[in-house]
């Protein structure tokens, strides 16, 4: 009987020795996380009396600039970051939308290429940029993103009516895409 349960004793233990493998906590070192955050920038709906001066001429319309929040601290993990740009427009004219970086004295720094052309009665529309990862550090020397919203001329030469009731729908957003490794 002592026999027997030594045998089983002993099976037991080499069948959870077996099962187990050695821990290998230099593995740390190999950590990585990615993370992406999305940051929302701006969001509007342009009318006819938002791109008319007061004689009802056509005007450029700049959105305010918006403070970027990206911190320095994170710059070594950022691998890549994306602009998304969603439209629609019920205008029978195009527009042209330029996305500008400034620095904090409001300077010009950056412009993201391609510019986004947006079609006249056009259907909800998602544009994406990925800035190049050799531009990447530019985010970083921001203080501001702004918008410029370029109306364009019509082919007839017609000009848009005060009494005009459509509309330019734009959202942005950015993505961060983040990889945080273990030095």
């Amino acid at each position: 009987m002592k026999s027997l349960k030594f045998i089983i004793t002993l099976i037991i233990i080499l069948y959870f020795q077996s099962c187990a493998k050695p821990v290998d906590f230099d593995q740390i070192d190999d950590a990585e996380i990615e993370a992406n955050y999305i940051l929302s920038q701006v969001y509007f709906n342009l009318k006819a009396l938002d791109i008319l001066d007061e004689y009802n001429n056509e005007i450029e319309f700049k959105i305010k600039p918006i403070q970027v929040s990206i911190n320095n601290a994170t710059q070594k993990y950022l691998d890549k970051i994306v602009f998304t740009v969603v439209t629609e427009n019920s205008f029978d004219r195009a527009f042209n939308i330029e996305i500008v970086l400034l620095n904090e004295a409001l300077k010009p720094i950056y412009t993201i290429s391609p510019i986004i052309n947006i079609l006249p009665n056009s259907n909800e529309t998602v544009v994406t940029i990925e800035i190049p990862n050799s531009e990447i550090d530019v985010i970083f020397n921001a203080g501001f993103f702004s918008f410029i919203v370029q109306l364009l001329p019509s082919n007839d030469g017609s000009v848009i009516s005060i009494n005009n009731t459509s509309e330019l729908f734009f959202k942005s957003y950015v993505k961060l895409f983040f990889n945080y490794k273990t030095e």
